[in-house]
């Protein structure tokens, strides 16, 4: 970016294994950010990510970048700015303290669990039970296991009937 080079267009998938991007947690914040933007309006051909310089980048930071978008006669203007701090606040207290503050547990095999829960969707329990969504919703989070599993199979047959706060 010093001087008047051109953008450079790249996936965040490849600026991070290019180690242009610090890693793939910031490169999923910009990306986040971009889609946040585009779905705000922003024209994408009008937008960009531009990377701090060592000398504008805060002491904390691991890696720097800004979203920038392209408004008339103003030039390219700031709207969203991230900073990696990576583990800066952490090593800062632990030297100070001369304490590790790190935490690890080493498993012999990786731990996997199924989690089957109700996932009720307010937007859609709104609008079909109007008043009495918050009671739907909290008698659905409250099922177990297998409530929820012969929940889920009555639904694919069509409806299913439950009795929240004392209504059917």
């Amino acid at each position: 970016q010093v001087g008047k080079a051109e953008c450079v267009h790249m996936s965040f998938g490849d600026a991070v294994e290019r180690k242009i991007i610090d890693n793939q947690t910031l490169a999923y914040f910009l990306a986040r950010t971009q889609l946040f933007l585009e779905a705000c309006g922003i024209n994408p051909l009008k937008l960009r990510f531009r990377q701090h310089l060592s000398n504008e980048m805060a002491h904390y930071a691991a890696d720097c970048w800004d979203a920038e978008i392209f408004l008339r006669g103003y030039k390219w203007v700031e709207v969203a700015g991230h900073a990696d701090r990576s583990a800066y606040d952490l090593k800062v207290h632990a030297k100070a303290t001369k304490n590790t503050l790190e935490a690890q547990k080493a498993l012999e095999k990786p731990i996997i669990q199924k989690v089957v829960e109700a996932a009720p969707v307010m937007k859609v329990m709104g609008k079909a039970f109007k008043r009495d969504a918050k009671v739907v919703k909290e008698h659905l989070s409250g099922l177990n296991k297998d409530d929820v599993l012969k929940l889920e199979e009555t639904l694919k047959s069509g409806e299913a009937k439950i009795v929240a706060g004392g209504k059917e």
